[in-house]
């Protein structure tokens, strides 16, 4: 068969509109595969910097906090101050000894309620840093209100950890920050309401004199949790520089100095 120029030339015109069809729709559908592989880097590179933004900004609180509270922890178990101090019979040292080692528990539990809500306004979801900060967050949590210590004392189920820090959260202007301790420790005295969410960690305080290594084992589990905390929120040690030995037993930690009762 003879094919004209004209018809060879229409045959070869409608191939190569063809393929010009099958190759625009395919390099569409690889743009668009591309877009959203690009966007959804972009959402995780938003999320991985929203992330690192909150970690930031609420970095040096919650470290001094956590540090706080872990100092209290390691000293009222293999220090001297609370077994010098709690039952001095000056009520100015007895009630500081009292009264401080509640509020840098509170002053902690408060940071991570502040902290819990931005995150779930941020909705920052699976990122691996969100995670690994959750999960330090969720294991000092999990220590102060786990069942499974042999003793109950400081023990604080989670709703009773966010209402203490919900307490102690005050507003300052466009930001929230958390309770001084002067403004705790009046309140503790001339609030009975207020007290009353605190009444029994009062009473708690006694046990770092009344109990040994074994029977504070949920605040040495929390110490211990609240240093990985404070390695994962400053690794190179540039805001802390020491201060950071894990509790170990020893001597110290086996004494028990007996307590007068604790009336209400």
């Amino acid at each position: 068969m003879n094919w004209d120029p004209g018809t060879i030339l229409a045959i070869a015109s409608a191939v190569l509109s063809v393929l010009a069809a099958i190759i625009s729709g395919f390099m569409a559908q690889r743009s668009r595969q591309l877009e959203h592989v690009l966007e959804a880097q972009r959402r995780r590179e938003t999320k991985a910097e929203q992330t690192e933004e909150l970690i930031s900004r609420y970095r040096e609180p919650l470290l001094l906090a956590a540090n706080s509270l872990q100092s209290r922890l390691h000293n009222g178990i293999n220090g001297q101050y609370l077994h010098e101090f709690l039952y001095c019979g000056d009520p100015e040292e007895e009630r500081y000894a009292r009264h401080f080692t509640v509020y840098t528990l509170s002053e902690y539990f408060c940071w991570v309620e502040i902290i819990r809500r931005e995150l779930r306004f941020l909705d920052l979801g699976d990122e691996s840093r969100t995670r690994t900060f959750n999960a330090h967050l969720e294991k000092i949590s999990s220590i102060f209100g786990s069942s499974r210590y042999e003793h109950a004392h400081f023990r604080l189920f989670r709703g009773r950890q966010q209402a203490i820090g919900q307490l102690l959260m005050v507003r300052r202007e466009a930001s929230v920050d958390v309770m001084t301790y002067p403004d705790f420790d009046e309140r503790i005295v001339l609030d009975p309401e207020f007290r009353r969410w605190f009444a029994q960690l009062l009473k708690d305080v006694d046990s770092f004199l009344t109990h040994d290594w074994i029977g504070n084992m949920r605040q040495v589990d929390a110490q211990w949790a609240l240093i990985d905390l404070i390695d994962f929120l400053d690794p190179a040690k540039v805001r802390l520089t020491d201060n950071r030995a894990k509790l170990m037993e020893s001597d110290r930690a086996n004494r028990i100095t007996p307590v007068p009762r604790l009336s209400d």
